[in-house]
């Protein structure tokens, strides 16, 4: 009787644990064009827009490729930009960044989905969360 209390409590949080990843929207859901919209850093209440010389995007395909847009053009992956992402559950990982001696980066290589919604991702890298906003 015990080893079955057990056995269903190890179940019970088995099925808990997995429904979490779920709870931040469908895989799909990444898999589309975003444009970063605002940025703050942990624990400011102020959000911060960015005005810059085009409109930027990157999209998140199905096989891991990320595809990095100025003004709509496809442009080559430049330093501290990641061509690839690994995803696991709500974990992002940055791979394949070009090599650039002379530059350092200040972008994480992780994130954390902590918001995907048919309008809005939302990432963590610990230090700052960023908003991105579907392309249109």
């Amino acid at each position: 009787m015990k080893n079955s209390f057990i056995s269903a409590l190890l179940l019970l949080l088995f099925v808990t644990a997995c429904q979490k990843d779920t709870a931040i929207g469908p895989s799909d859901l990444l898999y589309q064009r975003w444009h970063l919209d605002r940025v703050k850093r942990i624990g400011d209440s102020a959000w911060i827009s960015y005005d810059t010389d085009g409109y930027y995007d990157t999209e998140y395909r199905p096989d891991g490729t990320l595809i990095h847009r100025k003004d709509g053009v496809i442009k080559p992956t430049s330093c501290c930009e990641a061509g690839r992402y690994e995803r696991s559950g709500v974990t992002i990982d940055y791979v394949d960044f070009p090599s650039c001696p002379s530059v350092r980066c200040s972008s994480a290589s992780t994130s954390v989905v902590t918001i995907l919604a048919p309008d809005l991702l939302e990432l963590t890298d610990g230090q700052r969360i960023a908003q991105y906003r579907p392309v249109k």
